[in-house]
């Protein structure tokens, strides 16, 4: 099963909100009876002396080092503390056969698209999170053969993360906590780049949920005639 969680972690928050624009995305993580919890990151995108002069005051991690700058990219690796709990979350994960194939952290929260053998080995990662103080939010759980919600629902990426920004910052609320151009702001884009794919996306969500739902009703009302 793949289980796509939003998880609530100061992991490198303070970095990330010293280098605006900063983005990282895992590459690998490990473990060792002498290393609590090691990270393998690329981060693109903010201002690479702002974000490591924040890493070295980041209070969750213990060291840090940049191994190898590509183009506009660097790869970074950091040893966590050993009492955040994000290593009982990492050592829960390994006990149950877990894997993560995909983490990232845009300055809005990390996302985190993992693998389980099934939904109770699901079920008991997120038990042994909460009593970790480890606060994850479940967003998807799909079969391997099932594509992400985002592809399913006939949405690209960009709508994907659009919706989701719009959503999480109150573009929806009411009264409302956010205006296009504040969406805008957060993804870096333009305003009428937002614009077009929150209409594109919700097209596109209520032609693959409410337009289908429609269409079965009025074929079985047809075929009741």
């Amino acid at each position: 099963m793949i289980v796509e969680f939003d998880i609530d972690t100061d992991v490198l928050s303070h970095a990330l909100e010293h280098a605006p624009g900063m983005s990282v995305v895992v590459d690998t993580l490990d473990a060792s009876d002498a290393v609590p919890l090691r990270n393998l990151f690329w981060a693109s995108g903010g201002d690479f002396d702002r974000f490591e002069t924040a890493l070295a005051q980041d209070p969750t991690i213990t060291t840090f080092e940049m191994l190898i700058e590509e183009h506009d990219a660097r790869l970074y690796r950091i040893q966590y503390a050993a009492d955040v709990p994000e290593v009982e979350a990492y050592r829960a994960l390994v006990d149950l056969d877990g894997v993560v194939l995909h983490a990232e952290n845009d300055g809005q929260g990390w996302f985190v698209r993992m693998r389980f053998p099934g939904r109770e080995s699901i079920a008991s990662f997120r038990e042994r999170c909460w009593e970790a103080d480890f606060d994850i939010h479940l967003r998807a759980v799909y079969d391997r053969e099932q594509q992400a919600p985002e592809h399913r629902f006939g949405l690209t990426t960009a709508q994907h993360e659009t919706l989701l920004t719009a959503l999480r910052n109150g573009y929806f609320s009411i009264p409302r906590g956010a205006s296009l151009q504040d969406v805008a702001d957060v993804l870096d884009v333009s305003s009428q780049a937002a614009s077009e794919r929150l209409r594109r996306g919700m097209k596109a969500l209520v032609n693959a949920t409410l337009a289908d739902e429609d269409r079965e009703d009025r074929e079985a009302l047809e075929a009741d005639r």
